[in-house]
């Protein structure tokens, strides 16, 4: 999932920082502008996320940033892998589907779930150094999304942290609310009893969980995050194709260009918005054909097409053949 700069953050962990920044006067505008354009869509490196992070830590003295940006996710921010978490059974189906599809957001999550006896850690690990602001950032944005699919949160939840006690504490209780907060403990993340894991999820739906889970596993499959305009629009069809929104006008306002240039950017590789729009969708479908049991009215939803008809006559062109016997001459092989 690295790129060529070494491992990245998908940009939706980048934007309420961003939203953040904008409220204090000692960052210039310029800064932050500069860093929504050339991040406007698909991934930006870890080392240049946290040098970002620390620049701002510096200029403004504000080590809760984290937190503050955590407060600034909105139902959907996180996107498939939000919404994957959240249509999952029970907080411990949400846990390990969370932790499998991490890589999504992070590359550098290493998230896995421990018993010890009656408790249940959500460790929240990262392969790379976590300062203060990116490890508050981590937990709080879990909680916050957690904490909209378990209600009420149980009493006996704890959030760990593994850096030192601040001398104010204010913004942790203004985030976590009257849920306890460990400093100095073993490791990032939540604890809470193991029966828990078994709490239903006021969000559930396990027919959308299939269909997401599914369209999770491509994402992961197809998603190279770098930083080539191909590789970025690849990320923006990826990202947007399910809405039946993707287009060239809108992929061009993404990356802050404007439609000639990007028309330009990828002639230069010898290929269009369209062909690659239509690339994307093909091995999508591909891959939900031969790997899944989707109906072709979902996988049509999944690629953004508004009706089966269509999708159907496209995978047509592409092929040669119709889905259903694309399934079944594939699984036969």
């Amino acid at each position: 999932m690295a790129g060529n700069d070494g491992p990245s953050y998908a940009v939706q962990l980048l934007r309420p920082f961003w939203t953040v920044m904008r409220r204090y006067p000692e960052i210039p505008v310029e800064m932050i502008d500069r860093s929504e354009r050339e991040f406007a869509v698909g991934r930006m490196p870890i080392a240049i996320a946290h040098e970002l992070l620390r620049g701002a830590v510096v200029l403004t003295g504000d080590e809760d940033m984290g937190l503050k940006a955590a407060r600034e996710t909105a139902v959907g921010h996180f996107e498939v892998l939000e919404y994957v978490g959240a249509s999952a059974a029970t907080w411990g189906e949400s846990a390990e589907t969370f932790f499998r599809y991490a890589k999504l957001v992070n590359d550098a999550a290493d998230f896995h779930l421990e018993r010890h006896g009656d408790r249940a850690h959500i460790v929240l690990d990262s392969t790379v150094p976590l300062t203060r602001v990116t490890a508050d950032f981590q937990a709080a944005a879990y909680y916050v999304a957690i904490s909209r699919w378990v209600d009420p949160m149980p009493r006996e939840t704890e959030v760990w942290l593994t850096h030192e006690e601040p001398a104010d504490t204010s913004e942790y209780r203004a985030t976590f609310g009257e849920t306890p907060v460990r400093f100095s403990a073993a490791h990032d993340g939540l604890i809470f009893a193991t029966s828990h894991l078994d709490i239903p999820l006021r969000t559930a739906d396990p027919s959308l969980h299939r269909v997401l889970s599914a369209h999770a596993d491509q994402l992961l499959a197809e998603l190279a995050p770098g930083d080539s305009v191909v590789e970025r629009v690849r990320s923006y069809i990826l990202a947007t194709m399910g809405e039946g929104r993707a287009s060239a006008e809108d992929a061009a306002r993404q990356l802050g260009m404007s439609r000639r240039t990007l028309t330009r950017r990828l002639g230069e590789q010898d290929l269009t918005f369209t062909q690659l729009l239509t690339d994307v969708r093909k091995r999508a479908a591909t891959h939900y054909l031969e790997e899944s049991e989707h109906s072709v009215e979902d996988i049509a939803f999944l690629l953004g097409f508004s009706e089966s008809p269509p999708f159907v006559r496209a995978f047509k062109r592409w092929t040669g053949s119709p889905p259903l016997e694309y399934r079944r001459s594939r699984r036969a092989r």
